[in-house]
């Protein structure tokens, strides 16, 4: 289904993963959804039998997740990337022996007929990505921040993602509570 358009961003913190359960923190907005760029990898083998191929497989191994939006605030910056924010001079404090926090993300895209869709990336890490600032010329050129990051499939229950579309009148009662929670209570 084609889709226009990204808003209503959020990440939330992964607190546990283990084959008896899953906890997140409360989820948080990030204002201006730019963009949300999912690239799984697969490996695909065929394996060959009387001289053609007699079989296929693929397994999947991470999927890469680049995010783009209009600003991402210092809290955000230190919550998606394991760094601290001071609490007396309010001033981002990062250091390479910070280790960033499994995340969710969530987020909506509006389909060609009118509805949308829903998303929910369930597990991954975000890493710090090249800044760009450039001056500004005779005409203005934004630069906006991006993060990278490695999705995988929960330990849970071997998820990675959760879609919804609201058209389809089963999912009424998820789709309310999408931004309230990772995971339906």
């Amino acid at each position: 289904m084609a889709t226009v358009g990204l808003k209503n961003l959020y990440y939330a913190t992964l607190s546990s993963d283990t084959s008896s359960g899953v906890t997140y923190g409360t989820p948080v907005k990030i204002a201006g959804a730019v963009s949300v760029d999912m690239n799984p990898s697969v490996n695909f083998a065929t394996l060959y039998g009387d001289d053609a191929p007699f079989a296929a497989d693929s397994s999947m191994s991470e999927i890469t997740v680049t995010v783009e939006s209009c600003d991402l605030k210092l809290e955000d910056q230190a919550a998606l990337l394991g760094h601290t924010v001071n609490s007396t001079t309010k001033q981002l404090e990062a250091k390479a022996s910070d280790t960033a926090p499994y995340v969710a993300l969530m987020f909506e895209a509006k389909k060609h007929n009118g509805n949308t869709r829903y998303v929910k990336l369930l597990k991954g890490k975000f890493a710090p990505t090249q800044e760009t600032m450039q001056t500004k010329g005779e005409s203005v050129t934004y630069t906006t921040p991006k993060l990278e990051g490695r999705f995988v499939a929960r330990e849970y229950d071997g998820a990675w993602k959760r879609v919804a579309d609201s058209d389809n009148t089963e999912s009424a009662t998820l789709i309310a509570g999408w931004y309230s929670a990772v995971e339906p209570s």
